[in-house]
């Protein structure tokens, strides 16, 4: 069908609070620079398709100088990022339906934030940006079973789970929070790296997806077996 995409993609970004006002201020100057505004959202679909507020992409000179720009405040950010990255024709396979795909990434998202935070002796909270009740529904179920059952493959009791996160909230893309547009820039690499490894596509070099890619790829979480680059099923 038109529009189709083989990997539903849930990406996920870990920034430390005291991180927040450096990145808003890092990302108004990039949206400064070519808006004169600030209340523009970086939102990949429009950046690719060159359009709404990114019509100024069509000139080559303000897309290569925005790329540049945008590479560089995202490589330079204090970020992680998780991706878990679903294969919908191998989830069709495993009778999955939509629920459970949201629900299966969901799960994977907050199992490795629970085991990242309880390595780094931490806590947190999660923050979701709204886009459907079903995918809203499926992060909130997931998260109150962990904090009820605890996770016993990591010998973590609920008092363990409530101890290491601390809340979960919904916030809307009119909400400005640049850490949930930062998290929608980086799974556009994702995507485009499972379809380039599936042969569908090919990463030229140097192309924005090459640098996006690399971007991520400096983002991605190693600590012995965690790796936050996550295929399902």
């Amino acid at each position: 069908p038109s529009g189709y995409f083989p990997y539903f993609i849930l990406s996920g970004l870990l920034v430390n609070h005291f991180q927040n006002e450096h990145l808003k201020i890092k990302a108004d100057q990039v949206k400064f620079k070519y808006w004169g505004r600030t209340d523009v959202i970086f939102h990949s679909r429009e950046i690719g398709k060159r359009e709404n507020d990114f019509a100024i992409l069509k000139d080559p000179k303000v897309e290569s100088d925005f790329h540049k720009d945008l590479v560089n405040f995202l490589i330079h950010s204090s970020t992680k990022s998780i991706i878990v990255a679903v294969d919908k024709k191998r989830a069709k396979s495993s009778k999955w339906n939509e629920r459970l795909v949201y629900e299966n990434a969901a799960d994977a998202t907050i199992k490795f934030f629970i085991e990242f935070l309880n390595k780094k002796g931490s806590r947190g909270n999660i923050i979701i940006e709204s886009s459907s009740t079903i995918k809203d529904i499926g992060f909130l179920k997931k998260y109150s079973y962990y904090l009820s059952h605890g996770l016993p493959q990591l010998k973590l009791t609920h008092s363990d789970i409530k101890n290491l996160l601390t809340g979960i909230s919904f916030v809307s893309k009119r909400n400005f929070d640049v850490e949930t547009q930062i998290a929608d820039l980086l799974a556009y690499p994702a995507g485009y790296k499972c379809v380039c490894d599936d042969k569908l596509k090919s990463m030229v070099t140097n192309s924005y997806e090459d640098q996006m890619w690399r971007v991520l790829q400096a983002k991605l979480i190693n600590i012995n077996s965690m790796n936050s680059f996550i295929k399902l099923p």
